[in-house]
């Protein structure tokens, strides 16, 4: 006979817990994740289901109400509003881009989400049902990288958001899995016949492979790209350079991330 499920904490312990938690020193904190409880957040209309445990993004969902990356967000979400766009969101984690910029984007536009994590492949497609969401974002359970294969996907211990194809060092890294990898100029073709198309990169420290491959071949230039730019100093490659050469200019910076607009774009 199975035991019977435990009842979801009340609001009040979930206040209750979120106060302790903001309040608590990093000791403390350390102490307290792993024993936080899942649970669904509202924000702007939507819903993310969300587990502080073992995943930073979702953790600060968890502890503030809205993903830790709003202004970033704020500034792809006005892009698209109501437009027939192409998203492209590489590191999609539990949605946290993915579900916004999808309930924003106008009749026509083509989201994907880019997550080759399977933990976090579930919670994606779980927060994609619960907007209703399913049948306009096509999840790609893949990586991005220079050319089509397979690789590592190194997993980091405590954060299911960090997993990287850089390799992670000593006790942080709790092990990997094997996924398939693709280029992203695979997908150039699908910004055909729409008024716009964004590309968000986020994918520690792993960007050079991504978007390189696509700069230095020409063509298709995205309209907008934001980019996770904190670990610019540790790029084995000048991609800052290379973004500036194909025409871009950097229009906001925050949170770690930059967003770079073409001069072609119809913003």
């Amino acid at each position: 006979m199975n035991a019977p499920r435990p009842l979801p904490p009340t609001d009040a312990t979930l206040e209750a817990l979120r106060a302790a938690y903001a309040g608590a020193d990093r000791a403390t904190r350390r102490r307290l994740t792993g024993i936080l409880p899942p649970a669904e957040v509202e924000f702007a209309g939507l819903r993310l289901w969300v587990d502080p445990r073992d995943n930073y993004t979702e953790r600060m969902i968890w502890l503030e109400g809205q993903p830790p990356e709003m202004e970033s967000l704020r500034a792809l979400v006005e892009m698209v509003e109501g437009r027939r766009a192409l998203v492209l969101d590489v590191g999609a984690n539990c949605g946290a881009f993915t579900v916004p910029l999808a309930a924003a984007a106008g009749q026509g536009s083509r989201i994907l989400a880019f997550e080759p994590n399977p933990v976090m492949i579930g919670r994606l497609g779980h927060n994609l049902a619960l907007n209703q969401l399913g049948e306009r974002v096509r999840i790609e359970s893949c990586a991005l990288g220079a050319e089509a294969g397979e690789a590592i996907l190194h997993l980091k211990a405590g954060n299911l958001g960090q997993a990287s194809l850089r390799p992670i060092a000593g006790r942080a890294r709790a092990g990997g899995t094997l996924v398939p990898v693709r280029p992203l100029a695979d997908f150039a073709a699908l910004a055909e016949g729409m008024e716009l198309s964004i590309l968000k990169i986020d994918v520690e420290g792993a960007e050079v492979p991504v978007l390189a491959p696509l700069l230095k071949a020409g063509g298709w230039r995205p309209g907008a790209i934001l980019i996770e730019t904190r670990h610019a100093e540790a790029w084995e490659e000048d991609l800052l350079g290379l973004i500036a050469a194909a025409g871009y200019g950097a229009r906001l910076e925050a949170e770690g991330n930059t967003l770079f607009v073409h001069p072609d774009a119809k913003l």
